[in-house]
């Protein structure tokens, strides 16, 4: 269910939730519309706007991920990057929408202890106001407003995840049954991987809900993709 993508993962900032589902709705390009007013954003999500230079700025840093690990970013690896961030933008767009319909908020001292627990704006461990502008508008070209918003929104996704993943709740045998099925019968090393293999399957599970949330929003929410009249420079 996660594309290949998620392998490389090696996100900047660190969230408040252990599971990060990159790219969770495998069916969202059938509800992309392109139109033509794009303003400065890469996609909009209802009215809300998602900015082409934050967009670029995260893709520009899978990139760099990337060649890190010694990949060969092609033109053709890039455009498959682009095109999956935007789904996972548009994604923590929804998430963060739905979570604020449901009561959910980030309080603006867990935002500060978020922000001065970023290893980027930090020197020597302790955080650095200066840094963190510097950081701010040299990597994202956007005031540290902006950039609390936008991370406000990452944080309040990654909060309706938790909460998702916390609502699991396996049933008595149903991990020995579903370690059977994927062992062909087999139940050697259940007793030492249970946990792992239990932790997988609440993953799993919290996935189909999350996905089961995305299909109903997709079908309120109009989403509308610019990436293509932006790169082509339209």
């Amino acid at each position: 269910m996660i594309s290949w993508f998620s392998r490389y993962q090696k996100p900047l900032f660190i969230g408040t939730v252990a599971i990060f589902l990159i790219g969770t709705f495998v069916g969202l390009g059938g509800y992309l519309l392109t139109s033509s007013d794009s303003s400065d954003a890469v996609a909009s999500v209802g009215s809300a706007k998602i900015p082409y230079s934050i967009f670029i700025a995260r893709v520009n840093q899978y990139a760099d991920a990337l060649r890190n690990r010694g990949t060969d970013v092609s033109d053709q690896v890039l455009g498959q990057v682009k095109q999956e961030m935007l789904r996972d933008m548009i994604v923590e767009y929804l998430l963060a929408r739905q979570a604020k319909k449901m009561g959910l908020r980030i309080t603006s001292q867990q935002l500060a202890d978020d922000i001065e627990s970023t290893p980027a704006f930090q020197h020597d461990g302790v955080f650095n106001q200066q840094l963190y502008f510097y950081a701010v508008r040299s990597v994202y070209h956007d005031s540290p407003k902006a950039y609390e918003k936008m991370r406000k929104r990452q944080l309040l996704s990654s909060l309706f995840k938790q909460m998702i993943y916390q609502s699991v709740k396996l049933v008595p045998g149903e991990v020995q049954e579903a370690y059977a099925r994927e062992h062909k019968g087999s139940l050697k090393g259940y007793a030492k991987d249970r946990a792992k293999f239990a932790d997988q399957l609440r993953q799993a599970q919290a996935l189909d809900i999350l996905n089961y949330y995305l299909r109903q929003l997709v079908t309120q929410i109009p989403i509308r993709s610019y990436l293509k009249q932006r790169e082509s420079g339209v």
